[in-house]
């Protein structure tokens, strides 16, 4: 008799041990898979706000260099802008850094470029990025929860009158 309990209460001890392993690896996986997420929302924010500034730049600086005087140009790259509108809850609305110079530039040489140089427009957009989750590396803030992307763009301006 003495037997047959041992045998049972060592089997009951082992399915217990192995339910409490269990617990603990469900417990750490499902930690891992908090973290993970959390960080994937994180790099998916930032790719998408990089994104957007990169073609709200492109789109801005392209659309000033089509235009006539600096006034024109400047009017039409920030009615750019607004196209590329965002909820501003995660990502900002693209904006241009500044219209001071160097952010934004139209160079036309007033109608006469030296030579070896051609008229251009320059335009710099930045977009603020709110992470929802802490960056956190052994402690250390690697980032802050709002991170500014800045991006410029240069295109030649074209003066041209085309006909039908």
């Amino acid at each position: 008799m003495k037997s047959s309990r041992d045998r049972m209460s060592r089997n009951s001890s082992r399915s217990r041990s192995k339910r409490g392993i269990g617990c603990l690896e469900l417990g750490l996986s499902s930690f891992l898979m908090v973290v993970c997420s959390a960080l994937g929302l994180n790099m998916t924010l930032m790719v998408m706000g990089m994104s957007l500034n990169d073609s709200a730049c492109r789109d801005a600086a392209r659309a000033a260099a089509q235009q006539s005087t600096s006034a024109l140009a400047l009017k039409s790259a920030q009615a750019q802008l607004l196209v590329h509108a965002t909820d501003g809850s995660f990502i900002s609305q693209p904006s241009l850094s500044s219209t001071a110079s160097p952010d934004f530039v139209y160079n036309d040489y007033s109608g006469n470029p030296p030579t070896n140089a051609s008229p251009y427009v320059t335009v710099s957009t930045i977009v603020a990025i709110r992470l929802p989750f802490p960056m956190l590396f052994f402690s250390q803030r690697v980032a802050t929860n709002s991170l500014n992307f800045k991006r410029t763009y240069t295109f030649p301006i074209i003066k041209e009158t085309f006909y039908d």
